[in-house]
């Protein structure tokens, strides 16, 4: 298991039932991630070896679903700009006649529209 710079460990006593074993061995771990501030606290194991790997194992999970999220995010956002601000700015539909204006959102006759007859249809 690699553990950088980038996390930082504290080892505590755990609390909850166990006994003797529990209230002497200091088997709780906490590890944080600095640059995001997650946290992630271990008691399951009887050892501060095994609670270290566990603990790490959820942390950079949780690292990479906030990564994933932020990730999502960002790529709705560039979605809803291009929604909001469409490169098209007219269709012209021979098939149906018409043509439509996708800053205005309105439909206007086609044939009408090509010799210059600029009338709202819908």
């Amino acid at each position: 298991m690699k553990i950088d710079k980038n996390f930082k460990i504290e080892v505590t006593r755990g609390s909850g039932p166990g006994g003797q074993h529990k209230n002497k061995v200091e088997t709780c771990v906490t590890i944080t991630h600095i640059p995001t501030g997650l946290k992630e606290r271990c008691q399951d194991s009887r050892s501060q070896h095994g609670n270290i790997v566990l603990a790490m194992e959820r942390l950079t999970k949780k690292i990479e679903d906030t990564k994933t999220k932020e990730l999502n995010n960002s790529n709705n956002e560039k979605r809803l700009f291009l929604i909001k601000n469409p490169k098209t700015i007219r269709t012209y539909n021979y098939v149906r006649n018409e043509v439509v204006d996708h800053k205005s959102k309105k439909h206007y006759n086609l044939k009408k529209f090509m010799n210059g007859k600029i009338e709202h249809e819908r």
